[in-house]
């Protein structure tokens, strides 16, 4: 009977540690699974954050291309000066030849020059005479060539090609312009 006893002991004890071993394995399979799915988002962030940056990078590039671009058009330009006039809010109007919100459509603008996108915008020519030429931040060189009922004091309107272009042109708001003077104007 003795004999029996430390068996039956031994049993239980193994069987315990069985059952704790199982237990463990199933709250560290559990921990590893949270881990594993950590690691999958904490993956997807930093793929996110390298596109991102990658992104950046190029739009980056993009910028500083435009950059050299104008700085070598504007070294171009023999007795170049630039006269600042000040921060004009900017929109844009397009160019289609029919009647419609942006226009009457005969393609004719207020001075009497065709309109033309690329190069004609609209201002108060009591602050920017017809003729003057401006380098608007972020949109370039373009000629004072019309007016508009809405364009009075610090406003600019600029000539795009389409009304849809004009919906969704990107440099709306607040923009510093210069006068350009001397040189060979466009």
């Amino acid at each position: 009977m003795r004999s029996k006893r430390p068996f039956r002991s031994l049993i239980v004890c193994v069987s315990c540690a069985m059952v704790g071993c199982i237990l463990a394995s199933t709250a560290y399979s559990r921990r590893v699974d949270e881990l594993e799915i950590e690691r999958d988002i904490y993956a997807s962030r930093f793929q996110n954050w390298q596109t991102r940056a990658i992104d950046a990078e190029e739009n980056a590039s993009q910028l500083q291309t435009e950059v050299d671009n104008l700085t070598a058009e504007l070294a171009a330009q023999i007795d170049l000066t630039l006269t600042y006039a000040g921060s004009f809010s900017c929109t844009a109007y397009c160019t289609e030849e029919y009647a419609h919100i942006c226009g009457e459509g005969h393609g004719i603008t207020s001075s009497g020059a065709k309109v033309q996108p690329g190069v004609t915008v609209a201002a108060d020519t009591s602050i920017l005479p017809y003729g003057t030429v401006v380098y608007i931040e972020g949109v370039g060189l373009r000629v004072v060539q019309d007016t508009g009922s809405a364009v009075v004091g610090n406003k600019l309107d600029v000539a795009v090609n389409t009304h849809a272009e004009a919906l969704s042109w990107s440099s709306w708001g607040s923009r510093r312009v210069w006068i350009v003077s001397g040189g060979a104007e466009p």
